[in-house]
C-alpha cells in the first residue's frame, strides 16, 4: 500500500513557497561578488574603462565626470586586475585641460604601468574621435607624451606572455621606447610613433619606436588595411627585434622613416628595422615603406639571426643602403646577379635552384628597391637562370635590383648590385595611397 501525503492547504503552500524563495535569495547574496567599474555596461562584452582626463594620477578607480575622473594610468591598472579582455576608450572634453581643440596630450612623468593581464586590453585612441568628433584631420586625437620624463622612460610596456593587447590610434613619444613588447600575440595598429600629431615633425625617442624584446612572439605591427598602418619615424631605430626567442612577428604596411604621406623624409636616426641577437623567422612585409633612415633600411645582424623574410616592400633613400646582412645574419645569403635590362625584361641568375628560391625584382633611381615589380619568370632547365617580364610591360625606374628568398630557410638576401633597366631616364614616382588621414 502506497502512502499518499495529503495535499497542503493553499495558505500552507504559499508560506513554504515564500520561505523557499527567501532561502534562495540569501544563498545568492552570500555568493562572492565582483566589483564592476562604473564605466562598464556589461561583463559579457568585457569591461570598458573610459579615460576622460589628461591627468596622470591614480586614485584606484575610474569614475565619470564631473564627480570624479578616469586617467589612463588608472584604467591600465584596473584592466590588469580585472582579468577581462577589457577596452580602454577615450572621451576627453576637447577643448579642456590638456586639450587645444585639436588633440589632447596626456603627459606622463614616468612609465605607464606594465600591461601584464593574460587577456590584455584594447587601448583604442580612435574612440576619442568617435566620442568628441574628428578634430585632427591629419592623425590621431590622443597623444601620449613622455618627453619630460627621465631619459629611457618607456611609454607602453607589454609584458604578459599571452597578452593579446592591442594599441591603436595614438600618438606616442617617450625618451626611451614608444612601445616595448616582451609578450605574444599583441597588435600595434594605426599609431604615430615618434612624430607629432600631424605626422610631419620629429618629436621621437632615444630608443626604438617599437622594441620586440626576447620572448616576443607572433606579434603584429601594422596590417593589410589602410587603418592598420603605423607611422614610425624620428626615433633611434624605427623597429628593433632581438633575442633568440623573438620569432613569428609580422611587420606589414607601415611607413618607417617618412612623414604621414609616405613621400617626405622624416627618418629614424639609425635603422628603419634592426633585427639582431638571434631573432629569427620574422617577416618584414608586404607593403612597408622604409625610407630616409640615417643608416640602413633593414639590418639583419649576427649569427643565429636567420630565417627573416623581407618581401614586397618599398625600401629606398636610406643613407647607407637598403638591406644589409652582417655577422652571419640570414646566413649571409648571396644576392642574385642581374644583367642590364631591355626595359621590358631583365635577366639574372641565383645560386639556389628554382623552385626552392623566390626572386623579387625592384626598380629604383639607384641601388635600393623603391618599386616592387610584379611580373612573371621564365626559368632555365637547371633552375639557376631566369628572365623576368614586368606585368606592366616595362620596368619603372632607371636601375633594377633584386633579392632572393630561400624558401627552405626563409632567409632573404640583400639587394643585388644595380643594373640599368634600359628604360628612359625619367624615374616614375608613383602616387601613394594614404590611410585614414588626409595630407
Amino acid at each position: 500500500m502506497r502512502f499518499c501525503p495529503k495535499p497542503l492547504s493553499g495558505r500552507r503552500n504559499r508560506v513554504l513557497t515564500v520561505f523557499s524563495l527567501s532561502l534562495l535569495l540569501l544563498g545568492l547574496i552570500s555568493l562572492p561578488t565582483r566589483a564592476v567599474p562604473k564605466s562598464s555596461p556589461s561583463l559579457f562584452v568585457g569591461t570598458i574603462y573610459t579615460v576622460n582626463t589628461t591627468a596622470d594620477d591614480d586614485d584606484g578607480s575610474c569614475d565619470p565626470l564631473p564627480s570624479g575622473d578616469c586617467t589612463l594610468r588608472e584604467a591600465i591598472n584596473l584592466a590588469n586586475a580585472d582579468g577581462d579582455s577589457s577596452t580602454i576608450e577615450f572621451n576627453i572634453p576637447n577643448p579642456g585641460p590638456g586639450c587645444d581643440g585639436i588633440t589632447c596630450i596626456i603627459t606622463i612623468d614616468s612609465a605607464l604601468p606594465s600591461i601584464w593581464s593574460p587577456e590584455g586590453p584594447t587601448i583604442d585612441g580612435t574612440t576619442q574621435a568617435a566620442n568628441q568628433g574628428d578634430t585632427n584631420s591629419y592623425g590621431p586625437e590622443i597623444e601620449i607624451s613622455g618627453e619630460t620624463a627621465p631619459v629611457g622612460t618607456v611609454c607602453f610596456r607589454l609584458s604578459s606572455p599571452t597578452s593579446h593587447t592591442t594599441i591603436k590610434g595614438l600618438v606616442i613619444r617617450c625618451t626611451g621606447q614608444g612601445i616595448r613588447i616582451w609578450g605574444n600575440y599583441n597588435t600595434i595598429i594605426g599609431n604615430y610613433i615618434g612624430t607629432d600629431a600631424t605626422g610631419t615633425a620629429v618629436l621621437g625617442s632615444f630608443g626604438s619606436g617599437i622594441s620586440l624584446d626576447d620572448v616576443a612572439q607572433n606579434n603584429t605591427i601594422g596590417g593589410p588595411t589602410e587603418a592598420d598602418r603605423n607611422l614610425i619615424s624620428g626615433n633611434h631605430s624605427g623597429i628593433a627585434l632581438w633575442g633568440s626567442t623573438t620569432t613569428g612577428n609580422i611587420i606589414e604596411g607601415n611607413y618607417i622613416g617618412t612623414d604621414r604621406t609616405g613621400t617626405q623624409p622624416l627618418g629614424n636616426t639609425y635603422h628603419g628595422i634592426y633585427i639582431h641577437d638571434g631573432a629569427h623567422d620574422n617577416t618584414v612585409g608586404p607593403n612597408n615603406i622604409i625610407a630616409y633612415n640615417g643608416h640602413l633600411g633593414v639590418l639583419v645582424n649576427e649569427a643565429g639571426t636567420t630565417g627573416n623574410t623581407i618581401t614586397q616592400n618599398s625600401i629606398h633613400s636610406n643613407s647607407l643602403g637598403g638591406i644589409n646582412l652582417s655577422g652571419g645574419g640570414n646566413n649571409m645569403l648571396a644576392s642574385p646577379s642581374l644583367s642590364p635590362g631591355a626595359c621590358d625584361a631583365v635577366g639574372g641568375s641565383t645560386r639556389i635552384a628554382w623552385p626552392s628560391v623566390a626572386v623579387e625584382v625592384f626598380s629604383d633611381a639607384d641601388g635600393q628597391g623603391w618599386f616592387y615589380e610584379e611580373g612573371t619568370f621564365d626559368w632555365s632547365p637547371d633552375g639557376l637562370s631566369f628572365t623576368f617580364y614586368p606585368a606592366s610591360g616595362s620596368l619603372h625606374g632607371l636601375m633594377v635590383t633584386a633579392t632572393i628568398t630561400d624558401l627552405t630557410t626563409g632567409d632573404t638576401s640583400e639587394f643585388s648590385a644595380p643594373v640599368p633597366s634600359g628604360c628612359p631616364v625619367t624615374f616614375l614616382h608613383l602616387p601613394l595611397i594614404l590611410k585614414n588621414y588626409t595630407p
